[in-house]
Parts: structure tokens; C-alpha cells; sequence
């Protein structure tokens, strides 16, 4: 079987508030950026990739061209009313960008598959990946991991599992979590698009319910509490370089 795969890649290249929450200029997100495309291109040749902007502002003109010339799809979404609103809603608030962050993706996920079933895009493909921008896939990460006829109706994803209620850990306690799963990269079969769509709209309406009333959470917890767990194949190493814009973290998972 000829498996076709699609990359949805979320970035957000101008910060809104980069000089209190992100240790990267707009120029090194936007070469991270470009690192993430290239790494897709070089472990998947023959992968669609679909770029989506959630910056509280359109990126420039420069970027933009570039961008477009390395991915399949490029989406702008600052004027997308929803992501306007958590933007100007921030700028109030600057902490709240801790976990606003993730409402921010989940919209921006969820913005994707709509456009994709509004205009009938990548009706070929047969796995849809979500990739982080400015991570990249490495060695460890082998495309024909998933050319399996045993992943169909799967999702793939590493995940962590609270057995016992933990005084320290607060999403257990406070939130009663079951669990976690790496939101960096995970994957969904294509049968289960319109349940993944269920499953991120409920995200978002609980992620948007925790940051008005409690302390705030984040997509890696929201997703678990809503997708289908019995459908979850759990990878233990995802392949993925982490680069993370908010704390001096570089790791591989």
C-alpha cells in the first residue's frame, strides 16, 4: 500500500509579548522554523506539509513568501475572530500566555481540519501528523513505523499514565487527570478525523473554562481527558527534537 501522510505545523513566529516569554527573536523562530519544514522533507520526501500562522499579527511579507515555498499549504489565522479575541484578552493579562498558549493551538488545529473538510484538501492522505514548529523529527523518528495496516483507526502518540492520586502533581490532584499525552508530535488515522475534531472542540471549550476560573491547563491534559484512550498506540521515543521558546529546554523525546 501507497501510505500518503500530511504535517499540520503550527507556529507563531511574531510573539506578541517575545521580550517577557520567549528566549528566540522573530529571525531565529523564523529558521526554526524553517529547520522543522526540512527535517519533514528529509525523513518523509513525499509527506504533504500544511503551515498554520497563529502570530497576533501578520508575519511579514519575507517570511511569508519563504514560507510558502517550502510547505504545501500555508494558513494565516490573526484575523481569525476567535484567536483575535485570546489575543486581545492576553494583552490584558500577559501571564495567562502560560497555558493561552494551548488554546491558541487547539484553534489552530482545529481551524485546519475545518478548512480541510470545507474544501475537500488532502483527500489522499491516510495519517495526519501535528508537529510543533521549531521542533524537529530525528533520527529516531522512521516514517515506516507507520505503514501498518494495524495502526488503522489508531492514533499514535506517547503518553503518560497517573495511577494514584499525587499530592505534587497538580493536574492529578487538583484536576483529577488521568494522564498526559505529548501534544510535540502525535498522530490520527484518517477514519477518525471527525472524531479527533470532537475531541479538540471539547479541549478547547475545558481549556477556555480552566483559564477563566482556575489557575489554567494545557492541551497535553485536555487532549487525554477527551480523546479516545482505548485507541491510542503509545510510543515510548516519538523521534522529536524539543526547542522550547519559553524555557532553556532542549531535549529529545
Amino acid at each position: 500500500m501507497d501510505y500518503k501522510f500530511l504535517f499540520l505545523v503550527g507556529s507563531a513566529l511574531e510573539h506578541f509579548a517575545e521580550e517577557d516569554f520567549s528566549r528566540y527573536k522573530t529571525e531565529q523562530r523564523f529558521y526554526q522554523t524553517l529547520d522543522t519544514i526540512e527535517s519533514i522533507r528529509t525523513k518523509v520526501p513525499n509527506a504533504y506539509i500544511c503551515l498554520f500562522e497563529c502570530s497576533y499579527k501578520p508575519i511579514s511579507e519575507d517570511y511569508k513568501n519563504v514560507l510558502k515555498e517550502k510547505v504545501d499549504l500555508f494558513l494565516e489565522f490573526c484575523d481569525d475572530l476567535v484567536i483575535k479575541t485570546l489575543y486581545e484578552n492576553f494583552s490584558q493579562k500577559k501571564h495567562l500566555i502560560t497555558f493561552g498558549k494551548s488554546l491558541l493551538e487547539t484553534r489552530g488545529i482545529l481551524n485546519c481540519l475545518y478548512l480541510m473538510k470545507e474544501k475537500q484538501l488532502f483527500t489522499d492522505v491516510n495519517r495526519v501528523f501535528k508537529l510543533t514548529g521549531r521542533y524537529t523529527l530525528n533520527d529516531n523518528f522512521n516514517i515506516i513505523d507507520y505503514q501498518s495496516k494495524f495502526l488503522d483507526d489508531k492514533y499514535v502518540a506517547k503518553i503518560y499514565k497517573y495511577n494514584d492520586i499525587d499530592p505534587d502533581n497538580i493536574y492529578e490532584y487538583l484536576y483529577r487527570a488521568e494522564g498526559m499525552m505529548i501534544t510535540g508530535l502525535w498522530s490520527f488515522d484518517k477514519m477518525l478525523f471527525g472524531e479527533i475534531v470532537e475531541s479538540l472542540e471539547k479541549s478547547f471549550t475545558y481549556l477556555e473554562k480552566m483559564i477563566q476560573y482556575t489557575s489554567g491547563n494545557d492541551i497535553e491534559h485536555a487532549l487525554y481527558r477527551f480523546i479516545d484512550k482505548d485507541k491510542i498506540i503509545h510510543t515510548p521515543n516519538l523521534g522529536l527534537n524539543v526547542n522550547k521558546g519559553m524555557e532553556p529546554a532542549n531535549y529529545s523525546i
